[in-house]
């Protein structure tokens, strides 16, 4: 009896003690799951103690969901995401069992979280719209911003942009409501991207910016937020195809990432700034960079970017047109890669492949390109169809060569169609964002009103007292919208007429000046007080042409004011244009003293339509607005190029130059910078104007700029039709 009296007691001593160490095993995983700060979370070595931890049977149900939860977000913050997907499915099992309303929440979040990352849409949409109502039943407002601007992501991805707006300002709103400056910093970002999916690139910037400065005014802000919001920057100066600012951008990253010590993102920058050198053609440069980050991810043994700068290696070797070097690294970086966990990444690295394999090994390219096409991009689509298309004419099949050719052609149009289908979206939804705003802050209210009817009356007069005072504020702000653009309207119609009124005032002075010298010189004559009449008559005869010239340009700026200047549009091809429209100027541009050089870089193969007199009236006033006002000796320069999907013409003189806030005026009518001179030398004043006119009437662009010569660069632009 007394033996088994020991016994109990010391097995019940040991079990006492292993629940002990179980309790204090937890506590540890737990306070290092939640550490803050860089570098103070190993998830690695949390998940190797989280598969200890589950296979503990006197984990308390309320420890296991906790572990769950953080084993499978420490899955997918380290790419393992078949073991996250398992993970999630204990999760869900185990809610099932033990619910807990918070926890589910996070389950979707990370769920959602995963779904987006392996490139399941649909999924993320769900799992977000039910992380958001389960967050807002426990009032876990943080989260809430969380979920909105992951949902946001989500939105965006599908094209739905208006409502990642929405989204994206909800979790802005929720962020201010607990004065979380981070949130708030992720919630810009979001909305960054969103601007910059919806090709509003000008918005994007302006959000990066405002983030930019929103960072930097906050002293708790980590600089890894500032180097994530430079990576954001770069990637909208290449969708700008800006790949120099982009460079800039993410250098500036970089040496952030170097002061944090961060080898691996330290090596991400080194990888994207490799990618713009190959954008701009730097093979040189590009190589360079991308060993430099090949180098850091050896030292981080970061797997999948060491994988990541095979694949860039092998880009450069391609753009090399050396097919079995390319072939050879980019193989390498597919087998390194987890299909399963790499999803869009693998597609796009099987492209370059069959681009490479197109060249050497036709067969192989067509059988690999044919298993990716339609399941990607259209941009992705569009590499595939042009690979293909030379694959079969490595093996002699033309007629296949032709068709993927003309597919690709095809292809290309729809992309720009719907570029500018999206252009035109994008102005449709910036006229309705600031109404939709205020109709999510009544949906918000409405909402917050459905959940406090079931309080008492006193609460309930409160809400609607508080909907009176919103309804009465907007009504307010309404009208004194309403009052602010009548008087900008007020303003804008005062400052029509003064300059109407000086534009005549400006027109009277410009006729008289030459109708005086008439009057006095056919006195002259009349009265025989000169002792030269014929060259009296010339005077007459130059002075009748300069009034003629002036009559005129006023008579064309009428017709383009009122849209009765008409052109007369044919396609001619471009390079012999501009050649023609360069010896027509020749007589006037003859000056012993001044040097000429005219350039033409346009293909051959280049059309434009245009109205071929009207450009080379704009020839014809650029020319002889370069002569008069160029001392001499001086130079001229006329060059012609392609940019893009336009003509771009530039005629550049050397000194003088004007002044920059001349430049500004230089199209403004009757505007001269030396008045007495322009009048001297037979100008109107209006030849720009009428420059630009005519151009934007070619639906182009115009502008003038300082010239390294010394003068000034008058550039216009004239568009290329698809």
């Amino acid at each position: 009896m007394f033996k088994l009296l020991i016994s109990t007691c010391l097995l019940s001593l040991s079990f006492a003690s292993f629940d002990t160490h179980s309790s204090n095993s937890f506590e540890q995983y737990q306070s290092q799951a939640e550490a803050k700060g860089k570098g103070k979370k190993d998830r690695h070595a949390l998940l190797e103690q989280s598969y200890t931890l589950l296979a503990d049977p006197s984990l308390t149900a309320q420890q296991r969901t906790y572990v769950l939860h953080r084993s499978a977000l420490h899955f997918v913050r380290t790419n393992q995401f078949t073991k996250a997907a398992t993970r999630l499915e204990e999760f869900s099992a185990h809610l099932a069992q033990f619910p807990n309303t918070v926890f589910l929440g996070k389950y979707h979040w990370v769920a959602g979280d995963l779904a987006i990352l392996i490139g399941n849409s649909k999924d993320a949409k769900y799992h977000f719209e039910q992380a958001i109502s389960l967050f807002s039943q426990t009032k876990d407002v943080r989260m809430q911003s969380h979920a909105h601007r992951m949902l946001a992501n989500v939105l965006s991805e599908q094209r739905d942009y208006f409502q990642a707006l929405s989204h994206v300002f909800q979790a802005k709103d929720t962020a201010n409501r607990i004065n979380n400056v981070h949130l708030f910093s992720a919630a810009l970002s979001t909305e960054a991207r969103i601007y910059r999916d919806f090709n509003q690139f000008d918005k994007a910037l302006d959000v990066l910016n405002q983030q930019l400065e929103f960072q930097t005014g906050q002293p708790d802000v980590s600089l890894t937020h500032i180097s994530s919001t430079y990576y954001s920057l770069a990637r909208i100066y290449e969708k700008l195809f800006d790949h120099p600012a982009a460079i800039d951008a993410l250098n500036k990253a970089y040496d952030i990432d170097t002061k944090l010590g961060d080898k691996n993102y330290m090596g991400v920058a080194k990888l994207h700034i490799a990618e713009q050198y190959i954008a701009l053609k730097d093979l040189a440069a590009a190589r360079t960079a991308i060993n430099e980050a090949s180098a850091l991810f050896e030292q981080v043994e970061n797997a999948k970017n060491i994988a990541k700068t095979d694949a860039i290696k092998g880009q450069i070797a391609l753009a090399n047109s050396n097919y079995t070097e390319a072939i050879k690294l980019i193989t390498q970086s597919l087998a390194q890669l987890n299909e399963q966990d790499n999803v869009s990444l693998f597609k796009r690295y099987q492209v370059y492949l069959g681009q490479a394999l197109a060249h050497v090994r036709p067969k192989e390219a067509i059988e690999l390109l044919l298993k990716r096409h339609n399941t990607t991009s259209n941009e992705v689509n569009l590499q595939i169809l042009q690979s293909l298309a030379v694959a079969h004419k490595h093996l002699g099949e033309f007629e296949q060569a032709l068709s993927y050719q003309e597919r690709a052609f095809t292809m290309k149009t729809q992309i720009d169609k719907i570029a500018i289908s999206t252009r035109l979206e994008a102005k449709k939804l910036n006229s309705e964002i600031g109404l939709k705003r205020l109709e999510v802050n009544e949906l918000q209210a409405g909402l917050a009103k459905q959940q406090e009817d079931t309080k008492t009356r006193t609460v309930v007069l409160a809400a609607a007292i508080i909907v009176l005072i919103n309804f009465l504020l907007l009504f307010y702000l309404y009208h004194l919208k309403r009052r602010r653009v009548m008087e900008k309207e007020a303003e804008l119609l005062s400052q029509s007429l003064s300059l109407k009124q000086q534009l005549l005032a400006d027109v009277s002075h410009e006729l008289r000046t030459p109708l005086t010298v008439l009057k006095l010189n056919i006195e002259a004559l009349e009265y025989n007080l000169t002792e030269d009449p014929k060259t009296t008559y010339q005077v007459l005869q130059r002075r009748l042409d300069m009034l003629n010239t002036l009559i005129a340009d006023i008579y064309e700026l009428a017709q383009a004011d009122t849209n009765n200047l008409r052109l007369e549009f044919e396609t001619c091809q471009a390079r012999s244009l501009f050649d023609d429209l360069a010896v027509a100027i020749a007589p006037i541009l003859d000056n012993s003293d001044i040097n000429v050089l005219y350039v033409n870089q346009l293909p051959d193969s280049l059309h434009i339509e245009c109205d071929i007199s009207r450009l080379n009236q704009v020839f014809n006033n650029l020319a002889r607005n370069s002569v008069h006002y160029t001392d001499q000796p001086g130079e001229i320069k006329i060059s012609v190029f392609q940019q893009q999907q336009t003509v771009v013409c530039h005629f550049e003189d050397s000194a003088p130059g004007v002044s920059t806030e001349a430049l500004g005026k230089l199209f403004e009518r009757l505007y001269r910078c030396d008045k007495s001179r322009s009048r001297d030398l037979g100008g109107s004043g209006l030849g720009l104007s009428i420059c630009e006119k005519i151009i934007e009437l070619h639906q182009g662009s115009i502008e003038a700029k300082h010239s390294d010569l010394g003068g000034i660069v008058i550039q216009f632009t004239l568009p290329i039709k698809a």
